[in-house]
């Protein structure tokens, strides 16, 4: 396995999002804004029982882009495991295909997710959730990342997930500063993420509630964190990153209009090209647009359009007139 050169500070990571991260979005956000520094994968389940063929992986990867090393070099491949899974067996998969970067979803807080045990519900045993993460690391020789949130129903066991995973070879930890059971409702705790950086020895990234350019700034500062992740506030405007290295921190809504008209008509190309169904460009596209249009003032009517159109060239009518 190829060793990676170090995440620079200050790095922007594009979060992993369960049905919106695939490969065809990646591959337009990284076209459009090869400002993100870090892309990652929405999760794969490891399943409880048997094995994914090795096509499966590497088509859950994106085949074009698994064939691309600069491109592996900046993807998180994220799993979601639990206890009773073949994590073991599936590991040993992505070491065989010298996939060099694996994140491990410590922080899922679906309700479905954590009934099986998974995601952040593992926070709530880390005795049983150390072992896991070793089997992990002996069985990986990657780069071994996790992504957490501050605890489950409370933080009392923050402190010792950060040192587990620090001592059980986790190099490097996201911190998403809400607990399970705040969802996403409760403001994000970044006095957490800046408590990571004081205990962790390996790069703390920091979580939550960025939702424009000078959040990205003020985390940095605030919490010391050697990089931020970015998902909701990257899914409403998936130009953050190049804003932010381009300096732009306050755009108009009429800018922000031609960034999410630009978006669309890249992201339906690229769909249309893979030749996907019209039922499936539909609600790809309502998936990626339903924080685009929140809080822009006089936008409300709009959005609840977009959410509630019921034909591709009805939804792509509405952003073109925007």
């Amino acid at each position: 396995m190829r060793k990676l050169a170090p995440v620079p500070y200050g790095s922007l990571f594009f979060a992993p999002m369960e049905g919106i991260t695939d490969d065809s979005f990646r591959k337009t956000i990284q076209k459009l804004y090869p400002e993100w520094d870090v892309l990652a994968c929405d999760f794969l389940r490891v399943p409880s029982a048997g094995r994914y063929p090795n096509k499966h992986l590497i088509k859950h990867f994106g085949k074009d882009l698994f064939e691309i090393p600069w491109i592996q070099d900046k993807t998180m491949f994220q799993i979601l495991t639990s206890h009773k899974a073949f994590t073991v067996e599936m590991v040993k998969q992505v070491e065989d295909l010298q996939i060099p970067w694996m994140d491990m979803n410590i922080g899922c807080p679906s309700p479905t997710v954590c009934k099986n045990r998974g995601g952040s519900f593992l926070l709530t045993d880390l005795v049983s959730l150390r072992g896991l993460v070793r089997s992990i690391r002996q069985n990986y020789t990657g780069r071994f990342t996790a992504k957490i949130r501050i605890g489950y129903s409370d933080t009392n066991g923050f402190e010792d997930s950060i040192k587990m995973l620090n001592d059980e070879g986790v190099e490097m930890i996201t911190v998403h500063g809400r607990t399970r059971d705040d969802m996403y409702k409760a403001p994000a705790r970044w006095e957490f993420i800046q408590r990571a950086v004081e205990l962790s020895q390996v790069p703390v990234i920091g979580n939550g509630d960025i939702w424009k350019t000078s959040d990205i700034d003020r985390m940095l500062k605030e919490t010391g964190c050697h990089g931020v992740m970015i998902a909701r506030g990257a899914l409403k405007a998936p130009w953050i990153a190049q804003d932010y290295r381009r300096g732009y921190f306050e755009p108009t809504k009429e800018e922000t209009f031609a960034k999410i008209k630009h978006f669309f008509h890249e992201y339906r190309t690229l769909l249309e090209s893979e030749n996907i169904s019209m039922r499936g460009l539909l609600k790809q596209s309502k998936s990626v647009s339903r924080f685009m249009l929140e809080g822009i003032e006089g936008s409300e009517p709009l959005r609840r359009s977009l959410i509630l159109s019921q034909t591709v060239p009805e939804f792509f009518s509405i952003i073109e007139n925007l």
